[in-house]
């Protein structure tokens, strides 16, 4: 009876043990993750279109050649450009030609009265009235060649010398009676100033008046 017992222990030992080593082995571990991938230069990529990575390999004398090159066909780009643009202006001034000349005759005949008024009134009592008097029926001829420029051009941009009209015509209107009030009170710079902006516009418009009439476009515009 006692070895039996013992058999059958040994018999469930062995067992055991064989049921041990048929049990499944643990899962393995993951793989590691693979290292990212460097992220490529820009002269790899292409997105500066590959100037990067050729001027890196060029020479002083190669680089200096390629940045005058461009430099020149930037600059006669511009060229064109300034060109094209002084043709635009010259072709408009042309349609507008009789109102500029127009325009001109009146702004000289305002400021010779103006003038006169302050070289024949100064010294005078009723110099300051004179003048107000002068300067009040002028006013609205004044504004009615401010309207006919604004006409001329509504949007403006499309005159070369819309704008030094428009000054000129303010400066009469009303810098101009200013200043000649301020000599007759002893102030001779607010004249002089005033006096030599108008002869710098009045300049410009001639020069640009003639080229006009000349059908010239290819003369710089000083």
């Amino acid at each position: 009876m006692k070895r039996t017992t013992l058999t059958l222990a040994a018999s469930a030992l062995a067992l055991v043990a064989a049921c041990k080593d048929e049990a499944p082995s643990p899962p393995a571990a993951p793989p590691a993750p693979a290292p990212a991938a460097a992220v490529p230069s820009q002269a790899a990529t292409g997105t500066d279109g590959g100037q990067a990575g050729v001027d890196a390999h060029l020479g002083m004398m190669e680089r200096y050649a390629l940045w005058k090159a461009k430099k020149e066909a930037d600059e006669k780009l511009a060229v064109q450009l300034a060109a094209e643009e002084k043709a635009r202006l010259i072709k408009f001034d042309k349609s507008k030609l009789s109102k500029h000349l127009s325009m001109v005759a009146f702004e000289r005949k305002t400021r010779a009265a103006l003038d006169e008024a302050a070289q024949k009134l100064n010294g005078r009592i009723d110099a300051p009235d004179q003048l107000k008097k002068l300067a009040a029926s002028q006013h609205k001829r004044i504004e009615s060649q401010a309207a006919g420029l604004r006409n001329m051009d509504p949007k403006g941009g499309n005159s070369a010398i819309g704008t030094d009209h428009d000054v000129i015509l303010n400066l009469l209107a009303d810098d101009y009676p200013d200043a000649i009030l301020q000599f007759f009170a002893g102030q001779t710079k607010p004249l002089a100033d005033v006096r030599a902006e108008m002869d710098k516009r009045e300049k410009k418009i001639d020069a640009w008046l003639a080229e006009v009439q000349s059908g010239d476009a290819t003369k710089p515009q000083k």
